[in-house]
């Protein structure tokens, strides 16, 4: 007897998952997002989720997973700070009602950064390009806001960014995932008003990040936090309060070999590709994806195993060039394994706008074929039960599995957003 479930076709899955996320809202506006069995209050939990309620209510015409959306992109521009910034978690205290004193705390001691932020500005975007009137004015000019007066602070020199502020530490060493999510955004940004500035940063800081890559296809992921090996590589001032050592204006250098952090850095590099005037710049995110997906000693189709990435990651994985640790070191497999869903949404960009390419094509719909088949999503997270242990990342999960679903069902859905002639 076949026990294997039939999938749904990918509009049906992602109708599913939408309809499970409106189940997990609570007040706030939030969804039920669990981290050690306490309720989390973390933004970057939720605007994946959002912004996949946002692009399928748009695309299947729902109103309720566009009025759920609204209602949580408000909450967020609502805490915007004075200078530009947002903090990663939710306050639940609008900026109007923060004294000056509350807002000179945050700084010193909070959670300002730029690499949570730069996805959930990407949803505010896009948020922007659907909704009408006042709402879509007020939310891009809080984008601007961002860019212009807080991204700008962490530019580097050499073209990339630092990730901002976390617990009252200002971390301006090159940081992947930062990149990443700010060239998300700036791409999209570009996309809603068609000013250049955006575009032309997000292309001179993917030239940063593509000319830093290994010879066996993966890129170097720049890391400013600290890590195991981190801990045992440097001799800097150690902060016994908190056990984080303080690393200024330094970073360490990882391969990228996690499915978290890769979800961020070739989701940035073909928002940035699907913007990019500049031949070159085109012509090397191109080589780059091309090498990254395709080398066969480590490449990521190299670890796809049966329907899905490999669930056993460690020991699949050939080893790090010397000297190179692994970006999977110390990353939860819950965590990785949640936004693996969404690889699939860039891979479908790839195989549309960039090369055909059968094997590719023959894993998308494996990997699509597991996430519309529930008992199988489950496995990474997608709509699995946030208050078990097993679904600590349920809400993520199933956020980022409908982006790849949106994707299958509207071509090219995930990486519009409509152009505004002005605000």
């Amino acid at each position: 007897m076949n026990t294997t479930p039939s999938p749904l076709p990918p509009e049906a899955a992602l109708r599913a998952c939408c309809d499970w996320l409106l189940d997990q809202r609570v007040s706030g506006p939030f969804f039920r997002c669990f981290s050690g069995g306490k309720q989390a209050w973390e933004w970057y939990m939720i605007f994946y989720p959002v912004r996949a309620l946002l692009l399928a209510g748009h695309a299947l015409g729902e109103k309720r997973y566009l009025d759920a959306a609204f209602e949580c992109v408000d909450a967020y521009v609502s805490e915007q700070l004075p200078n530009g910034a947002f903090t990663s978690n939710f306050r639940k205290t609008p900026t109007t009602r923060l004294a000056k004193k509350d807002f000179q705390e945050i700084l010193r001691c909070g959670k300002v950064n730029l690499a949570d932020n730069g996805s959930n500005v990407a949803a505010i975007i896009q948020a922007a390009g659907i909704a009408e009137g006042e709402r879509r004015r007020r939310y891009t000019e809080a984008a601007r806001r961002w860019f212009d007066n807080w991204v700008c602070v962490w530019a580097l020199p050499e073209g990339g960014y630092g990730n901002g502020i976390w617990v009252g530490h200002k971390l301006n060493a090159p940081y992947t995932c930062a990149m990443a999510t700010v060239c998300t955004a700036l791409s999209a940004f570009h996309k809603l008003t068609g000013e250049e500035e955006y575009r032309e940063l997000a292309e001179r800081c993917m030239r940063f990040q593509c000319a830093h890559w290994l010879a066996d296809g993966r890129p170097v992921n720049f890391d400013c936090y600290p890590s195991p090996f981190n801990l045992a590589m440097t001799d800097g001032h150690f902060d016994a309060v908190n056990g984080m050592r303080m690393f200024r204006d330094m970073a360490f250098q990882t391969a990228l070999t996690d499915y978290g952090h890769s979800f961020y850095l070739i989701e940035g590099m073909c928002w940035t590709h699907s913007v990019a005037a500049d031949k070159e710049t085109k012509a090397l995110l191109e080589k780059r994806l091309r090498d990254w997906i395709f080398n066969p000693a480590a490449g990521l189709l190299s670890q796809w195993k049966g329907s899905w990435f490999s669930f056993q990651t460690l020991p699949t994985l050939p080893a790090c060039p010397a000297g190179v640790p692994s970006s999977r070191m110390g990353v939860c497999l819950g965590w990785e394994l949640a936004k693996s869903n969404g690889i699939l949404h860039a891979f479908q960009y790839f195989l549309r706008h960039i090369e055909d390419h059968p094997e590719l094509w023959h894993a998308v719909e494996a990997g699509l074929g597991h996430l519309g088949a529930p008992p199988r999503a489950r496995m990474s997270g997608v709509m699995s039960d946030p208050e078990e242990s097993y679904g600590a990342y349920a809400v993520q999960a199933t956020g980022f599995a409908g982006l790849s679903l949106i994707e299958a069902a509207r071509p090219n859905a995930t990486f519009a957003v409509r152009q505004i002639s002005a605000v």
